[in-house]
C-alpha cells in the first residue's frame, strides 16, 4: 500500500488534516491483465468531492481529502493511510455489498469510530463525523446493524441518489445534473462537519502505531459473533460506591452507584461502563442487545445458560468483606463466554502503593476467572493501565465472548494456556495480525 490520491504527500504529511477519508472496497479485475481500473468511477467521485471542497474552503490540495489508490489486495497498511485515518476530520464510507465483506474497510471504520469514542470519553464534544454514502442501491437487510444506525439515505442529495446510489448517478449520462447536485451537497456536509471536528486529533490518536492497526477488529465481523440470536451481551460492574469504600481509598473515582465508577480519572472522567458500552455499540457489528448491570447474581437465559458478558472489576473490592460473596459467585461462573477485566490506571498512585496486596487478594478471590481470560486478552487479567489500552482490548474480548457463546454446544477442544499472572509489568495489548484482503 502506498500513497493516497492526492492529499498525503511524502513531505510534511504529519499534521495534515484531510477534510475527509473516503473508505471503499476494491473491485477485483475480471482479467488480471486488464489495464483498465475497475474503481475508476470511485476515483472520479473522490476527485470531484476534492474539487468542491477546495472551492468551499481555503485549504491546500493536500488537505481536501484522502483516498488510498495504490493498495493491492492483501497489502499491509501504509504510513500514509495510517496518518490519514488518524488525522482526517470526516470519515466517508462508501456503502456497497462488497464494502461490508471487506476486513480492511471494517478496520478503517473501527479505527475512526474508536477515535470518536475516546475523544468523548476524555470530555470532548460529541461530533458524529461519519457520513456514509450509498455507492450502489442496497436493501436495508444487507447493511450490518452498526452501519444501519447512521443516516445514509441523505434526502438532500436528491431522489435519484436514493434510488441508484452514486454509481448509478455517475454512470448514467442522463443523471449528470443529479450527480453534480449530490456531489455539491455532500461536499457541503463534509465541510460543515470537518470545520467542527478539526480540533480533535488528540494525542491518544497520534500514539497509534502500525501494530495497533494490524491488530484492529473489523467493525463488520466475524459472522460467528454477529449471529447470536436473542442473547444479550452484558457489561457487568463489580465496583465500590462512595458509601462502601475501604478506609483510605479516595472518593475521586466513585459515585453513588457502581455504574459511576471512573477509574481513569482525570484523563477520562466518564464512567468506565458507559464508555465500554459506547465503544462496543459504535465500533462493532453485534446483532444482540447490550446492557450495563451491577454484578449481583448472574441471570440465566431461557436455555439455562448465563448470558455472554464481561465483568469490569474494581480491584479495591477485594479489600471489603461485603464483596466477598459476589467475588465467590463470579469466580465460580466457569462459562467460557463470561470473562473479567481489571481496570488498573497507571496514574492512580494508590494502586501503585497498594498494588502488591491488591494483586495477591485478587489471585486468592478471583483466581479462577483470571486464569481463564483469553490468551489474546491477557492484559485484562494483569490490569489495564489506560483508557487507550481498554479501547484496544475491550472489542477483542467482546467478540471472543460472543463467538464462544454462539459455539457453546460445539465439542470443546483441549487447550493448554499459561495462567496469566497479575504483575507490575504489562504486556502489549494484542499480537500483530496483518490486515488481510480488502
Amino acid at each position: 500500500m502506498s500513497s493516497g490520491e492526492p492529499c498525503i504527500s511524502d513531505e510534511g504529511s504529519r499534521g495534515i488534516r484531510p477534510y475527509f477519508f473516503l473508505s471503499y472496497a476494491r473491485t477485483p479485475k475480471r482479467n488480471p491483465a486488464d489495464k483498465e481500473n475497475p474503481d475508476r468511477w470511485v476515483h472520479k467521485l473522490y476527485r470531484d468531492l476534492c474539487d468542491e471542497i477546495l472551492q468551499m474552503t481555503d485549504v491546500q490540495p493536500a488537505e481536501a481529502g484522502f483516498m488510498d489508490v495504490e493498495n493491492k489486495l492483501g497489502a499491509e497498511w501504509s504510513p500514509e493511510l495510517m496518518d490519514a485515518i488518524k488525522n482526517c476530520r470526516v470519515f466517508v464510507p462508501l456503502y456497497s455489498r462488497r464494502y461490508f465483506e471487506s476486513d480492511n474497510c471494517g478496520r478503517e471504520w473501527f479505527a475512526f469510530a474508536r477515535r470518536e469514542v475516546i475523544h468523548r470519553a476524555r470530555g470532548g464534544e460529541r461530533i458524529d463525523a461519519v457520513v456514509p454514502i450509498l455507492w450502489t442501491r442496497l436493501d436495508r437487510d444487507k447493511i450490518p446493524p452498526v452501519a444501519q444506525k447512521l443516516q445514509y439515505a441523505h434526502p438532500e442529495l436528491g431522489e435519484k441518489y436514493g434510488a441508484d446510489g452514486f454509481y448509478g448517478l455517475i454512470k448514467l449520462r442522463n443523471h449528470r445534473a443529479a450527480y453534480q447536485l449530490a456531489v455539491h451537497r455532500l461536499a457541503q456536509r463534509i465541510v460543515d462537519l470537518g470545520d467542527k471536528s478539526v480540533g480533535y486529533a488528540d494525542d491518544d490518536v497520534q500514539r497509534m502505531e502500525l501494530t495497533d492497526f494490524e491488530s484492529l477488529q473489523s467493525a463488520f465481523g466475524p459472522a460467528s459473533a454477529r449471529r447470536t440470536g436473542d442473547c444479550k451481551l452484558r457489561i457487568w460492574v463489580l465496583a465500590h460506591n462512595t458509601a462502601s469504600l475501604p478506609q483510605g481509598r479516595a472518593q475521586t473515582y466513585y459515585g453513588d452507584t457502581p455504574h459511576a465508577w471512573s477509574p481513569y480519572q482525570p484523563d477520562c472522567p466518564r464512567p468506565v461502563a458507559e464508555y465500554s458500552l459506547e465503544l462496543i455499540t459504535k465500533c462493532l457489528d453485534m446483532d444482540c442487545d447490550r446492557v450495563i448491570e451491577a454484578f449481583e447474581v448472574a441471570e440465566l437465559n431461557d436455555d439455562g445458560q448465563v448470558s455472554p458478558g464481561i465483568c469490569l472489576v474494581d480491584a479495591w473490592v477485594v479489600m471489603s468483606d461485603a464483596y466477598f460473596e459476589r467475588l465467590r459467585q463470579l469466580n465460580e461462573l466457569t462459562m467460557p463466554w463470561l470473562s473479567v477485566m481489571i481496570p488498573w490506571s497507571s496514574d492512580d498512585q494508590a494502586l501503585s502503593e497498594q498494588g502488591e496486596l491488591l494483586r495477591t487478594r485478587l489471585e486468592e478471590l478471583l483466581g479462577g476467572k483470571l486464569s481463564s481470560v483469553p490468551r489474546r486478552c491477557r492484559m485484562a487479567a494483569d490490569g489495564i493501565p489506560s483508557i487507550d489500552d481498554l479501547a484496544f482490548l475491550l472489542p477483542e474480548m467482546a467478540m471472543t465472548m460472543l463467538k464462544r457463546y454462539h459455539h457453546r454446544d460445539a465439542p470443546a477442544l483441549p487447550v493448554i494456556v499459561p495462567r496469566p499472572r497479575l504483575r507490575e509489568t504489562l504486556p502489549s495489548a494484542l499480537p500483530s495480525d496483518h490486515g488481510g484482503p480488502r
